[in-house]
């Protein structure tokens, strides 16, 4: 009887809830269906939504490649010698092209590094000359740039200080495993006692192992190309989105002389792109346009070569030179602003606002740098004027990258702050240091052939090299700690306890009189109003000073 009892109250309470439906049910019929119609539709528009975007930001997954009958042999043997090397230019657009190994490998009889190899005459090298026979635009645009011009390092204090001061006469370890390796070295082969290349198997040239291997960005080549396409577009994949990404370009960038990716990661543009990096749609082929395929943040690439909308529409300015838009150099001992000569040829020069411009049309005897018998000479050039870009039509580009996310208010305002901070490096530290350089070389206490004799001659590299650099490029792309604390803070710091006293320690060195007489200018110099902090802060800024401290730390 109970287990009927439990049965019934089980149906009953089963057709409860189906007889509500029903009683209820005909009535919310018609609103259903409404509800299941606008659904359908939502799900339809959410399905063409997702196809655009598909078409828009390219997924990762890539067609097969195309592996041409020239190409076969390679792969084959490579799948196995080097598979990882196949599997990187299997995932490539030059995979997807049918772009292989011997298009890009391919040498012309008569070449230095020419060799015979499985039937097909090919050099190891790939050179800017190579890729421009199918990238005949970015070639020409690199190959003019400052880029293309940085193995010229190789005749410079910074070379000086790593082949002499650290290298051994037969071990330039540092040169070749630091310097090189971003600025590029002249690519040289090994020679028999007779002067010839030496050839192993095959007749494969031996490239001398201190010169190679090499991805320097300005790297000297055999065929007198200069530069490394792969330094950027590392091979063998070749993807674009590694070369927009900042830490491409931090491999060079950073340091204590140049931090650029440091000061990018802490700026608020590198925050940016950190935190919305899936954004960014790096991977986007065939255009990469701020403003249209993506606004999350600035790369490196984005605000020095990148193209950007505008109010007139899409600005194709996306080039392979990277300093066009570059309105100050901030390198040198003291900042100038940058104008642009270019020649009819196509040769660019960067004039200092300090520096006479010749004239539209006038031939000008210029300088280049070659490279004659393995070494890198200079060569005078008579060329004539095409075009001047001056510093203000430089930074205007610039500034039209800023415009697809800043009002000009904001842009013109952080321009001037960039420009205060530079010329207040220039006016307080770097003239009268240059100066003060000068003058000791002028009487004899430094010798111009022997750059780092003295602790005067280091501590005044540090001052514009180092940290000179790291307050100049930190207000440049806005990362306030190394304006300050690893920039400006430094070259105070240094200014007045080290370099001041180290001229004096190295005049004193020639004599007593030439001792006495560089006492005289420094005392001089510190009785200028910017300077006269270090004699004491008025009784109004010390009680200030005071009751900060006490009121924040109670001490």
């Amino acid at each position: 009887m109970c287990d009927k009892t439990r049965a019934l109250k089980s149906l009953c309470l089963f057709l409860f809830p189906v007889l509500l439906f029903f009683g209820t049910g005909c009535t919310n019929v018609s609103e259903l269906r409404r509800e299941n119609q606008s659904l359908s539709e939502k799900f339809s528009r959410l399905q063409q939504k997702t196809v655009e975007l598909e078409k828009h930001y390219q997924l990762d997954e890539k067609p097969s490649p195309v592996i041409t009958v020239a190409n076969q042999m390679c792969v084959a043997c490579h799948k196995n010698l080097a598979p990882a090397l196949v599997m990187e230019w299997e995932r490539s657009r030059h995979a997807q092209k049918g772009v292989g190994c011997v298009d890009c490998h391919k040498a012309d009889k008569g070449e230095i590094d020419a060799w015979q190899h499985m039937g097909a005459l090919i050099s190891t090298l790939v050179t800017p000359k190579d890729c421009a026979n199918c990238h005949t635009k970015e070639y020409e645009e690199f190959s003019k740039s400052h880029h293309a011009r940085a193995g010229e390092i190789l005749a410079s204090l910074d070379n000086v200080l790593a082949e002499k001061v650290i290298g051994l006469p037969e071990n330039n370890a540092d040169a070749i495993n630091g310097c090189w390796q971003c600025h590029g070295s002249i690519i040289k082969f090994k020679r028999d006692d007779m002067g010839e290349i030496v050839r192993e198997g095959g007749g494969r040239p031996v490239i001398d192992p201190d010169t190679w291997p090499n991805s320097g960005m300005g790297r000297l080549n055999p065929d007198g190309s200069k530069g490394s396409c792969h330094a950027c577009h590392s091979r063998h994949s070749f993807e674009a989105k590694l070369s927009r990404a900042p830490e491409n370009c931090g491999k060079c960038h950073m340091g204590p002389d140049h931090p650029q990716i440091e000061i990018y990661n802490e700026s608020k543009h590198g925050i940016a792109y950190a935190t919305n990096f899936g954004n960014m749609a790096m991977g986007k082929e065939d255009g990469w346009v701020l403003g249209k395929d993506y606004s999350a943040a600035p790369t490196c690439t984005t605000c020095h070569i990148g193209s950007y909308m505008t109010s007139k529409g899409q600005h194709n300015d996306s080039n392979h030179d990277v300093g066009e838009r570059i309105s100050w150099t901030l390198r040198p001992v003291v900042s100038t602003k940058i104008n642009m000569v270019i020649y009819e040829d196509g040769f660019k020069e960067d004039y200092p606002d300090t520096r006479k411009l010749p004239q539209i049309g006038e031939e000008v005897q210029t300088i280049e740098k070659i490279v004659k018998d393995e070494k890198l000479v200079k060569k005078t050039v008579s060329r004539r004027v095409a075009k001047i870009v001056s510093w203000q039509e430089r930074r205007e580009n610039m500034k039209g990258v800023c415009r697809n996310c800043h009002n000009q208010s904001h842009i013109d305002s952080f321009y001037q702050q960039f420009d205060n901070l530079v010329m207040l490096y220039n006016e307080k530290f770097a003239k009268p240091a240059q100066a003060m350089m000068k003058a000791l070389t002028d009487d004899g206490v430094l010798n111009p052939n022997a750059p780092f004799e003295h602790e005067v001659q280091w501590v005044f590299w540090e001052l514009w090299h180092h940290e000179g650099r790291r307050a100049r490029h930190g207000a440049s792309m806005m990362g306030p700690d190394y304006t300050h604390w690893h920039g400006m803070y430094e070259v105070a710091k240094h200014y007045y306890m080290k370099f001041l006293p180290a001229v004096i320690k190295a005049a004193a060195q020639k004599s007593d009189e030439m001792r006495t007489k560089y006492e005289q200018k420094i005392e001089e110099l510190l009785v200028q109003e910017e300077h006269l902090w270090m004699k004491g802060l008025s009784e109004e800024e010390i009680e200030v000073l005071k009751a900060t401290y006490k009121n924040r730390y109670n001490e």
